[in-house]
C-alpha cells in the first residue's frame, strides 16, 4: 500500500517539476560556439540550424555587431535563408539581426507548425542604427528585435532580403503543457492506488 502512495507523490512531483520547468524560456546565444565552424545540422540543444547550400557559419566577435559570437549565412546576398527547427513546440520566436556596417539592412522570419504550415510571419522593413525600441547595452552597428507569435511553432525561416545579416540572441517560449492533464494524470494514479488497497 505504501508502495502506490509512495508512486503516486513521485509523479505528482515530477509532473509539478515538469510543468514549471517547461514555462521558462529559453535562450541561445551563441556565445560558446567556436567561430569559424559549420554548425549546420548540428542540434545546439533543441535548436538545429540548416541552410540551403548546407553551411551555417559561427562569426568571431571582432566582426559582429554585438561583440559577442553570432550566425549567418555563408553568402551575404540578399534571399539567403535559414532555418531554425525546435526539438519541442514553442509559441513565441525572438532574434535580432543586422550588422557592423552603416548600411540598410533588412530581414525577415516566417513560423511554420509541425504540418509545414506557414502560421505567422514579421519583417524589419529597411533599417540602419541601433533599435530604438530594443535596445541592448554594449552593441553597436545595426540591428533590429524581430519577434513572432503563435500556436505550436515547430520552425521559423530566417530571410536576409537585403545584403548579409548577422543573427544573435534566439529566445523562445514552449508551449505550456495544461496543468489539468498533469492533475487528471496524477489523480488517476491515486485512483489506481486506492482501488488496489481496497481489494486487499
Amino acid at each position: 500500500m505504501k508502495k502506490h502512495y509512495v508512486m503516486t507523490a513521485f509523479m505528482v512531483v515530477m509532473a509539478m517539476f515538469f510543468l514549471v520547468s517547461s514555462s521558462h524560456a529559453t535562450l541561445w546565444d551563441f556565445n560558446s560556439l567556436t567561430a569559424g565552424t559549420n554548425i549546420n545540422g548540428v542540434n545546439l540543444g533543441g535548436l538545429t540550424i540548416t541552410a540551403p547550400d548546407s553551411y551555417v557559419g559561427v562569426i568571431a566577435d571582432y566582426q559582429t555587431f554585438s561583440g559577442t559570437p553570432s550566425i549567418c549565412a555563408s553568402s551575404w546576398s540578399g534571399g539567403m535563408t535559414l532555418t531554425m527547427t525546435f526539438d519541442s513546440l514553442v509559441k513565441s520566436v525572438s532574434i535580432y539581426g543586422g550588422d557592423y556596417g552603416g548600411d540598410s539592412d533588412w530581414f525577415s522570419m516566417k513560423a511554420y507548425n509541425a504540418l509545414g504550415n506557414q502560421i505567422a510571419f514579421a519583417d524589419t522593413g529597411s533599417f540602419s542604427g541601433i533599435d530604438p525600441i530594443h535596445t541592448v547595452a554594449g552593441w553597436s552597428g545595426d540591428y533590429r528585435y524581430l519577434a513572432v507569435s503563435a500556436d505550436d511553432i515547430k520552425s521559423v525561416v530566417l530571410t536576409q532580403v537585403t545584403w548579409g545579416c548577422l543573427w544573435d540572441n534566439l529566445d523562445t517560449t514552449p508551449v505550456p503543457v495544461p496543468a489539468a492533464f498533469w492533475l487528471l494524470g496524477s489523480g488517476l494514479l491515486g485512483l489506481v492506488g486506492l482501488r488496489k488497497k481496497f481489494r486487499k
